[in-house]
């Protein structure tokens, strides 16, 4: 079969049914030997290139481009050509490409001009001799020889077979967001892998075409930037800062075992080239540090270097932990170290805009991601491309499981009867099945930042998505390529830490340094141990307050490990931790030698670093080397399991242990490889959810508020927090229009509610409310406060909300009068406005009118309450139910499997026939701890008849599990009489 020159991957999005991953085996199994991609962009060139040299098969990189908005396709001859095809791709991002800049870059490059944009020919003929007529056609092919000898065949390949051609319609749909009824359909045969007479005759113009066409990529250099010091070396500035960090660390106590362990760390960042990438790290740390943006104490694995702590990089003393550097930088394996970095979430941005003007716009970027057509996507897509009803498609779209692909949810009972017995489902399902997993749109990585020495476009593509430069490759080429990629992660914790402090820092004048807390402070590990944690970082969870109720952590080491425990795998040891930590299981080391490393986790294999010691010290490897086992054993490398397990028998054996004991040791740490967890990852985050727990213990009130804020959209988490500043008796006040602000505000002993806490009143209208009041003071009256504000982004609906959520009441106490005076307020208003009126002037011109009084309707403050927030400021109705047999909705996870009681209010209903036509509910109810499901089957179902919204109800049933979530399975409703 002829070589393609033109085959167009799913890299240009929605445009092909070609995955490489297909595209590469399909070739070898055709025995063609070489060809190429020409998609509207480079994207794919690495994925294509890496997959083809693998294979013996020639890459060959084309780039559609437009110029005078008719494409020409543009092949690398070489390295060179390829760097200049870079250069197109940068401006065609952005614009159609011009003569003059294709004039600038087009050496090393040949151009296929398609027959039927043969206008521009001539004008591409003065700026280069590398260029060639392509036609599709014995009648495109006569023509094209009048014009020049220098033709070849070339045809856009978007499928690999006719069948999949049939499916580029649905693609071209969903790009264009049209209907099946409203696109014509395409003739894609001739986008398919099909042989031709023309193609088979014209063979030899083919492979004279791509015979000089050699391109290899290299991927030898690294483009780290240098970082710029005056008058000394890198080196020499690196191991001054970190030896004077050190000092300062340790209050200018620097013992032996610090100033050797320093030394080594040096030599080896010399050593292995990565001297500049710390002080890039070191220095952007430092502005933000410089610039009040809050650093996290460190993440992975770059906790373990002590040079990182030294220079400020993190907070986490390595051998007070004992930290492996080696579990960090290894010098038997030669990759970039890997230092990523948690900072504020709200303040993230401003770190990458410094590191963007220090090394260059064009240096630094983002890195790209492809967003895919799942199984969950895809249907949605087809099925709006089949014009299908919006509630079938959510119906079915709601059974499938999105981490699973199609075939796999067809495995499941309810998904494969519809697809079997419903004709529409099944054609939907097929079409969605041949184009699922195809390239979608692009995303960018969440944390990954690129930093290059050189502009990043004469290495890699780049990519302008939503006005933000990226990177044209995905993270997994870029260390091939000697790209240097560093995380900068926002974590919103660290900004609820940071807003705290700075809120007690206004109120008291108190600076607060959590870096010299005490972390064994008995009250904090308390807080700890009664599994108080909500809001606490990574110690919040339903599981983890469980396992913090069994735990009962005594110390930081035990936080430490708690998070290392608390994962799928590791869990199954947890029984035991706790067993032997409460002297109720026996502990067993194997060998004294290994108290000392497992001593802390009672016997167990709990860290990484504790496999690297054991390696070390029984078997005598290097910490280097302890590592490159520890990685291998974790993915199961079974033959490098076997080799090393001689290895470490002989060299314990020759360090004086028993055969026997050698084995042992070695089955414990293989039993344990894929259980054990970075160690510090789990003391740089124990650190922050510590903190946060030393601020709840001794600032609560402006912790609560904080975390308020940090989730304001968030109902679930509103209602928990409040209920804890209920516990602390802190009252809770509605908002008020002359006091409240965007955030929620301590007043002394209260928390009053921001304006946009109440449902219905949008961001505009509140900021409106809070910037009139600040410009020009308090609000006097109802009258005064309508004539500011009305009709911008405050409406008649919104001054009803504001009536009923209390926010007026510091002008009028009746709700009813407000609501009454609503209309002639508007007026008074409109007058105003239409006379153009200031309102501050002493002689106003219309006369303000008298506030007409009611009388208040009787009705339910909590209720009136819960309309307007979503939650109860006052006392839940349930709360005063407390007794031993009513069990509170936050702790029914203790109660799995039991019958219990419990007192809710009923928040929603929604009722169901089912597959047997019988009836069914789900109840959702609420008390002053939560919210939770409650099911009602058949059988039950008339327990419902006399129950409405807003119900208090005592509901008896049996707590179940369906997934993840815990619910109620219903079997008795009593409402009560106050209902």
């Amino acid at each position: 079969m002829l070589v393609p020159l033109k085959i167009t991957t799913d890299y240009s999005l929605l445009k092909s049914m070609i995955k490489i991953e297909h595209l590469i085996p399909f070739l070898k199994e055709q025995q063609i030997p070489a060809a190429a991609i020409c998609d509207d962009n480079l994207y794919g060139v690495m994925n294509f290139y890496n997959e083809c040299k693998k294979n013996g098969i020639k890459p060959i990189i084309g780039l559609e481009v437009k110029i005078n908005n008719q494409s020409i396709y543009c092949y690398a001859k070489n390295y060179e050509g390829y760097q200049n095809l870079l250069k197109i791709h940068t401006i065609k991002e952005q614009r159609d490409v011009t003569i003059y800049e294709l004039e600038l870059y087009h050496h090393h490059i040949k151009i296929i001009v398609p027959f039927k944009n043969n206008e521009i020919y001539k004008e591409l003929k003065k700026i280069t001799n590398d260029l060639y007529l392509g036609y599709t056609s014995y009648h495109e092919k006569n023509n094209a020889l009048l014009i020049s000898e220098k033709i070849v065949f070339v045809r856009n390949i978007k499928a690999l077979t006719k069948e999949d051609g049939y499916y580029l319609d649905f693609l071209k749909m969903i790009l264009e967001g049209k209907t099946i009824a409203e696109i014509e359909k395409g003739n894609y045969e001739k986008n398919c892998f099909t042989q031709n007479d023309i193609e088979a005759e014209d063979e030899k113009s083919t492979l004279e075409f791509i015979e000089d066409m050699m391109l290899e990529i290299p991927k030898n250099h690294r483009y780290i930037p240098k970082y710029k010091v005056k008058n000394e070396n890198s080196f020499e500035y690196l191991s001054a800062l970190a030896k004077k960090g050190l000092q300062k660390r340790l209050n200018n106590h620097v013992t032996e075992t610090y100033i050797t362990r320093l030394k080594y760390e040096l030599n080896v960042i010399n050593k292995m080239g990565f001297v500049d990438y710390f002080l890039i790290v070191y220095d952007y740390v430092f502005f933000a540090k410089k610039n009040d943006i809050l650093v996290g104490p460190g993440r992975g694995s770059a906790a373990g270097s002590l040079v990182s702590y030294s220079l400020g990089i993190t907070e986490v003393d390595p051998i007070k932990y004992n930290l492996l550097f080696e579990r960090f930088l290894n010098i038997e394996r030669v990759t970039m170290p890997d230092i990523d970095i948690d900072f504020e979430y709200t303040k993230r941005g401003q770190v990458i805009e410094y590191v963007k003007k220090k090394y260059g716009e064009q240096s630094v970027a983002g890195i790209m991601t492809f967003g895919t057509l799942g199984s969950k996507l895809v249907l949605r897509d087809i099925g709006k491309c089949l014009n299908l009803d919006t509630n079938l498609v959510n119906k079915f779209v709601g059974l499938i499981d999105s981490k699973k692909t199609l075939l796999e949810n067809l495995e499941n009972a309810a998904i494969k009867y519809y697809y079997d017995h419903n004709k529409e489902i099944n054609k939907w399902v097929n079409i969605s099945l041949k184009v699922e997993g195809l390239k979608r749109h692009i995303s960018t990585h969440a944390a990954g930042v690129v930093i290059s020495s050189v502009p990043l476009d004469s290495v890699i593509p780049i990519c302008y998505s939503a006005g933000e430069m990226l990177t044209g490759v995905t993270m997994s080429y870029l260390e091939e390529l000697g790209l240097l990629k560093m995380d900068f992660l926002a974590l919103r914790n660290l900004t609820i830490i940071q807003n705290v402090l700075d809120l007690i820092e206004q109120d008291t004048q108190k600076k607060v340094n959590l870096n010299k807390i005490d972390l064994n402070n008995s009250k904090v590990l308390e807080l700890f141990e009664s599994a108080n944690t909500s809001g606490i970082f990574q110690f919040e969870s339903v599981g983890m307050i469980h396992f913090l109720e069994k735990l009962k952590p005594k110390s930081f080491d035990d936080l430490v490990a708690a998070l290392a425990l608390f994962r799928p795998g590791p869990m199954q040891n947890i029984d035991s931790f706790i067993r032997r930590k409460e002297g109720k299981e026996e502990i067993d080391y194997l060998h004294k030698d290994l108290e000392d490393i497992l001593h802390e986790t009672y016997g167990i294999i709990v860290y990484q670093e504790q496999i690297m010691q054991i390696l070390s010290k029984i078997g005598g490897f290097s910490f280097s080397e302890s590592d490159n086992i520890r990685r291998a054993m974790s993915k199961k490398k079974k033959e490098v399991i076997e080799t090393y397990q001689d290895k470490f028998i002989n060299g314990a054996i020759n360090r004086g242990y028993k055969k026997e004991l050698s084995e042992k040791i070695y089955d414990l740490i293989l039993k344990f490889a894929n259980y054990g967890f970075n160690k510090a990852h789990s003391v740089s985050y124990a650190l922050i959810g510590y903190q946060m727990a030393y601020l709840k213990v001794y600032y609560p009130i402006y912790y609560i508020a904080n975390l308020l804020n940090m989730n304001l959209n968030a109902i679930e988490k509103t209602k928990e927090y409040l209920i804890e500043a209920k516990k602390k008796n802190y009252q809770i006040l509605p908002p008020d229009i002359n006091e409240s602000d965007k955030n929620y505000k301590i007043k002394g002993n209260q928390i009053i509610l921001p304006l946009l806490a109440i449902r219905n009143l949008g961001s505009e209208s509140s900021e409106l409310i809070i910037n009139e009041r600040k410009k020009n003071g308090p609000y006097i009256d109802f009258f005064d406060f309508v004539a500011r504000t009305y009709g911008k982004s405050v409406t008649k609906k919104t001054l009803e909300c504001l009536i009923e959520s209390g926010a007026l009441k510091n002008l009028e106490t009746s709700y009813d009068t407000l609501k009454e005076n609503i209309d002639s307020a508007i007026n008074y208003a409109t007058l105003i406005s239409d006379l153009d009126c200031t309102l501050f002037n002493d002689e106003m011109p219309v006369m303000k009118p008298a506030l007409k009084r009611v009388e208040d309707k009787k009705i339910d403050e909590r209720q009136r309450e819960f309309e307007a927030f979503g939650f109860y400021l006052s006392n839940h109705p349930a709360s005063k139910y407390v007794s031993k047999d009513i069990t509170k909705l936050d702790s029914i996870e203790s109660k799995f499997d039991k019958f219990i009681k419990c007192v809710v209010v009923v928040e929603s209903i929604r009722k169901i026939e089912t597959k047997k036509k019988e009836p069914m509910a789900f109840l959702h109810g609420s008390d002053e701890t939560g919210s939770k499901d409650f099911v009602i089957f058949a059988k039950y179902y008339d327990l419902l008849k006399e129950i409405q919204k807003n119900d208090l109800i005592l509901i008896e049933g049996k707590v179940t599990k369906r997934f993840d979530k815990y619910q109620i399975n219903v079997s008795n409703i009593i409402r009560s009489k106050g209902s």
